[in-house]
C-alpha cells in the first residue's frame, strides 16, 4: 500500500456532513427512533470506510487482514475495530531512545495528515515531540495516563479537537424539563471554572481545561486550576515504567539518566506536597467564589477529599446551588468513602451535578440520564462484543459484554475501538426519559487484563517513594 499523504490547507479542515452531528443538540441527537439512526450510521460508516481505507495505514492493513472490503452491515464493522492496545503498539525502546524520527512513521499509520517531512531529530523527550508536531502540521495528538508505562497516542487534527470539546459539553444539556445548561456558545452563560490539577498538557482533560477557559469563563483568568504546570507525557510514561517495575521486582535493574532522576524526584516532592496544595487551592476557590455560580470539573477523589476537609472546619454550601459541576473517574487508587457523593452535595452547595462515561478516544461524553443511563450519540455507533472482542452479541434485547465502537466524528483518523469496559446495553426496551435509541444500564466495569491484553497496575498517579529500591534507584 502507498503511503498515507494529506496536504494540510488550514481553511480545509472543518466539519463534514457525518462529523457535524456532534453539533446536534440533545433534543435533536436522541429523536429519532433506533432503526431510523442504525440506517442513517449504516450509510456514514461505509462513507467513511471508503474515504480512509486508503489513506489510513493501519486501517488498511486491518481491512486486507481481515478480507473486508465493504460495510455492508453494522457487524461488518466489528473485524475493524482496532484493539486499544494499538495505540501504544510501539517499541518502549523508540522513546527510551529517542528515536521520535520512527516514532513519527508509526504515529504515521493512524492518521491520514502527512507527517512524514517533519524534522524531530533534535526532539529530547514525547513533550517536545508533539509540540513540534503540532507546530509544523494540525495535528493535536492526545495521550493516556500510561498506567501500563507506556502511553497510548492518538492522532487528532484541530478539527477532532474541537470537536471532543463541543461533543463534551453537550452532555449538560438535558431535553424536555431536565436541569440543564447550554455551555460555550455566544449567548450561554459565563461560569468561573474550578479544575484542580495541572493546567497544561496532553492529556484529555488538560486539553479540554483550555476549552473551558476559553468558551465557559469569562476570562481565561477566571479559570481556575491548582496550578500552571503541565502534566508531562515524559514524566507520566517514566512513573508508568517504575510502578511496572516495582511490581515486577525487578526495579533495582532499572537505569535512568541524571536528568530522569532529577525529574522523577521532583515529581515525588509534588506529589508529597499534593494533599496541602488541594487544601490551599480550595481555601482560596472558597474566598474568591463562595456563594458564586460556578462550573466544577474534577475527578472524584478530588472534589471527596476537599469535601471532607471543610465539613470536618464546619465548610458546606460553598458555591451557589445553581451551579453545575462533572466528576468522575472514580477514586483513582483511593478508595471513596460510600457516602461520597453526599459528602460532595453537601460541601459544595451544588444541587445540578452531571456524571458522565466517555473515554479519550470517543468523540464527547455521554451524560447520565434522570433514569441513571447513559444514551449514545447519534454519531456513535456501539458494539458489544465476547469478551475477547471477537465476537458481536445479539443487538437485541439486554446484552452485557465487552464495549466497541466506532466513532463517525473521526475524520483523520479511523475511530473504530475495541475498550477494556464491560457494559450491559439495552437495545429495545425504552427509557424513561424519552431519550430513543440504545443505551447502558447498570455499573460500568472493566475486564481483567488478562482479558484485554493490558499490563496495569494501578490507576494511581504515584508510585510509592517509601520503597528502598525506589530510593536507590533515584539516588543523585
Amino acid at each position: 500500500m502507498n503511503k498515507p499523504v494529506d496536504i494540510f490547507v488550514p481553511n480545509l479542515i472543518a466539519a463534514d456532513e457525518i462529523s457535524r452531528t456532534v453539533y446536534l443538540t440533545n433534543t435533536e441527537q436522541y429523536a429519532l427512533d433506533r432503526a431510523d439512526v442504525e440506517t442513517w450510521q449504516l450509510r456514514a460508516a461505509q462513507s467513511r470506510f471508503e474515504q480512509l481505507m486508503p489513506r489510513v495505514a493501519a486501517l488498511h492493513d486491518q481491512a486486507e487482514q481481515n478480507k473486508v472490503t465493504r460495510v455492508d452491515q453494522l457487524d461488518a464493522i466489528v473485524p475493524l475495530l482496532f484493539n486499544h492496545t494499538v495505540y501504544k503498539s510501539y517499541p518502549i525502546s523508540l522513546v527510551e531512545k529517542n528515536r521520535f524520527d520512527m516514532l513519527t512513521q508509526w504515529l504515521q499509520r493512524s492518521t491520514t495528515v502527512d507527517i512524514s517531512g517533519v524534522d524531530v531529530s533534535q526532539c529530547g523527550g514525547l513533550d517536545e515531540w508533539m509540540e513540534t508536531l503540532e507546530r509544523e502540521t494540525p495535528l493535536q495528538v492526545y495521550h493516556t495516563s500510561g498506567t501500563s508505562g507506556k502511553l497510548s497516542f492518538f492522532a487528532r487534527t484541530t478539527l477532532e479537537r474541537d470537536l471532543w470539546n463541543d461533543g463534551w459539553v453537550k452532555m449538560f444539556e438535558g431535553i424536555g424539563d431536565e436541569p440543564s445548561i447550554v455551555l460555550a456558545q455566544p449567548d450561554s452563560p459565563r461560569l468561573p471554572v474550578i479544575y484542580p490539577s495541572a493546567r497544561f498538557g496532553r492529556y484529555m482533560a488538560q486539553r479540554l481545561v483550555k476549552y473551558l477557559a476559553e468558551k465557559v469563563s469569562p476570562t481565561p483568568d477566571q479559570c481556575y486550576t491548582m496550578n500552571n504546570g503541565t502534566l508531562s507525557a515524559d514524566l507520566m510514561t517514566l512513573s508508568g515504567r517504575i510502578r511496572i517495575a516495582q511490581a515486577k521486582g525487578e526495579l533495582s535493574k532499572m537505569k535512568l539518566s541524571d536528568a530522569q532522576k532529577i525529574a522523577m524526584k521532583r515529581y515525588l516532592d509534588e506529589t508529597e506536597k499534593r494533599p496541602a496544595e488541594m487544601a490551599a487551592f480550595f481555601e482560596v476557590m472558597m474566598d474568591k467564589l463562595k456563594g458564586k455560580r460556578v462550573f466544577i470539573f474534577s475527578q472524584s477523589s478530588y472534589l471527596t477529599q476537599a469535601a471532607k476537609e471543610g465539613i470536618a472546619r464546619g465548610v458546606r454550601g460553598v458555591f451557589a446551588p445553581d451551579s453545575w459541576a462533572n466528576y468522575g473517574g472514580g477514586g483513582k487508587g483511593v478508595v471513596l468513602p460510600d457516602n461520597w457523593q453526599e459528602l460532595i452535595h453537601e460541601f459544595s452547595g451544588i444541587s445540578a451535578f452531571k456524571q458522565g462515561y466517555g473515554m479519550t478516544e470517543i468523540t464527547g461524553s455521554m451524560g447520565m440520564c434522570p433514569k441513571g443511563h447513559y444514551h449514545f450519540q447519534k454519531f456513535v455507533i456501539p458494539f458489544l462484543l465476547t469478551p475477547d472482542g471477537s465476537k458481536a452479541l445479539p443487538r437485541e434485547g439486554r446484552q452485557t459484554g465487552r464495549f466497541g465502537a466506532l466513532d463517525l466524528a473521526a475524520q483523520h483518523l479511523w475511530g473504530g475501538l475495541i475498550t477494556g469496559d464491560k457494559l450491559t446495553i439495552e437495545w429495545d426496551t425504552a427509557c424513561g426519559c424519552g431519550r430513543k435509541g440504545a443505551y447502558v444500564v447498570g455499573p460500568i466495569s472493566r475486564y481483567d487484563e488478562s482479558v484485554t491484553g493490558d499490563d496495569k497496575i494501578s490507576c494511581a498517579a504515584t508510585v510509592d517513594n517509601t520503597d528502598a529500591a525506589l530510593q536507590t534507584l533515584l539516588a543523585v
